[in-house]
C-alpha cells in the first residue's frame, strides 16, 4: 500500500482566506484612486461657463462594490461632450471624459495589475 501525505494545507487555506479578504479591499481602494484621477483630469478638460460641469466631473460617485462613475447628470453634459465643432472660448473642449480615459487607460490597467500583484506578493 502507498500513502501520500500532504502537509501545509491548513496554512494554505488560511493564506487563501486572507487573500480573499484583502484583494477586494486593495482593488476597491485603487479603483477609487483611479476614479478620482480621471475625475480630476476630465474636470480640467471640460469646457467652462459657470463651472458646474467641471465641479460635477471632479467628484466620482461610488455606485456599488468595484463600481465607480465619473460623469455629470447636468442636462447639457452629453451635448458639450460630443460638441467637436463647438468653439469653447473659455477653455476646455469636447470629449472631456473620453480623451483623458483613453490617454490614461494603460496607466490605469497597470496600476490595478500592480496593486493586485503586490497583494499577492508576486
Amino acid at each position: 500500500m502507498s500513502n501520500i501525505e500532504i502537509e501545509g494545507l491548513d496554512e494554505l487555506l488560511k493564506n487563501l482566506n486572507k487573500l480573499a479578504k484583502e484583494i477586494p479591499d486593495v482593488a476597491e481602494e485603487e479603483l477609487a484612486d483611479i476614479a478620482l484621477d480621471l475625475g480630476s483630469k476630465s474636470s480640467k478638460a471640460a469646457p467652462v461657463e459657470s463651472g458646474d460641469l467641471r465641479g460635477e466631473l471632479a467628484i466620482p460617485r461610488r455606485k456599488g462594490p468595484m463600481h465607480w462613475q465619473v460623469g455629470s447628470s447636468l442636462p447639457y453634459t452629453r451635448r458639450q461632450h460630443e460638441g467637436i465643432h463647438f468653439n469653447f472660448k473659455r477653455g476646455g473642449g469636447a470629449k472631456f471624459l473620453e480623451r483623458p480615459f483613453r490617454e490614461n487607460q494603460s496607466v490605469y490597467i497597470k496600476r490595478i495589475k500592480d496593486v493586485l500583484k503586490g497583494a499577492l506578493n508576486v
